[in-house]
């Protein structure tokens, strides 16, 4: 059955921190667009996750539209003020005889980091027309889980360590499948990290290389990094967030280069993604300059 509603889009979603302390509470809110259709069949599901690229729904019941169209996240862990919890709001369109799912449509990704102002986004908007069209590499971005179950094969429950650097069931996080699957991001990369110098945090050395990146998603330390031309794998080290008015803009990291023999390179690669993109870096080179 065909859906019933059409262009129904998400004006805007945000998330606002209540609390941490005792218990985490993160506070979601949605609006749609304006529209004259009945909305009786459609509920709202609230999904999130450490990383953008992986998400689950918090709740089994869908949330009615018309009132308050928010939710509560009381299953947040926001003691470790590194870690960043990514959400995204569902509408899903029932069919009022059978029940049965129709269509849906979900919000943008987003977090509780603010919202930027015009200049704020202009700024970043020119770094991402620079890094995919002018001096950017294509890039898959591995984030560390800082949740999730502990490895079996590793991890020592009464030291709270790993106990071997080289496992491949967590690639030495102690989190079982150790990264998020990889998000592909085009960066601004130091064009020889061979050549030492001076930069924000002292002098590069021969095995670093400093990056350039926008706001999204977020970059923290130990997450992985696969540099997709030269296939190089480098691990983030620092981080440092120019903002505005309180929320970042941009981001600028110190990356060490991962040895090829470390378990790292097991990662799993989308291959073929990988492909298209060192296609597309290609492609560029034949683009006239402006």
């Amino acid at each position: 059955m065909a859906g019933i509603l059409k262009k129904i889009r998400f004006e805007s979603v945000d998330a606002t921190i209540l609390s941490i302390e005792h218990v985490s509470r993160v506070l979601i809110r949605w609006k749609l667009r304006e529209t004259t259709q009945p909305l009786t069949n459609l509920k709202f599901f609230v999904y999130r996750g450490a990383s953008p690229s992986e998400m689950e729904q918090l709740h089994a019941e869908g949330i009615l539209p018309g009132g308050n169209d928010e939710f509560i996240d009381f299953t947040a862990e926001l003691r470790d003020l590194t870690k960043n919890y990514y959400y995204q709001v569902r509408a899903k369109e029932f069919c009022g005889s059978s029940g049965e799912e129709v269509q849906s449509f979900d919000s943008e990704v987003f977090t509780f980091e603010g919202d930027l102002d015009f200049v704020g986004i202009y700024v970043v908007e020119e770094h991402i027309f620079a890094h995919r069209w002018v001096y950017g590499v294509p890039t898959f971005i591995y984030k560390k889980r800082k949740e999730g179950a502990r490895c079996p094969a590793c991890w020592d429950d009464v030291l709270q360590r790993v106990t071997m650097s080289n496992c491949q069931a967590c690639y030495g996080t102690g989190r079982l499948e150790g990264f998020y699957p990889p998000i592909e991001a085009w960066m601004g990369m130091e064009p020889d990290p061979k050549l030492a110098q001076v930069a924000q945090w002292g002098e590069i050395q021969p095995n670093q290389t400093d990056i350039q990146f926008t706001n999204y998603p977020t970059l923290n330390v130990d997450d992985v990094i696969l540099e997709l031309k030269s296939n190089k794998l480098w691990k983030v080290t620092r981080v440092h967030r120019p903002e505005k008015n309180r929320v970042a803009m941009l981001q600028a990291a110190r990356l060490d280069a991962i040895n090829r023999t470390d378990i790292e390179y097991k990662l799993d690669v989308p291959q073929e993604r990988k492909t298209e993109l060192l296609e597309l870096l290609e492609e560029r080179k034949d683009i006239r300059e402006f």
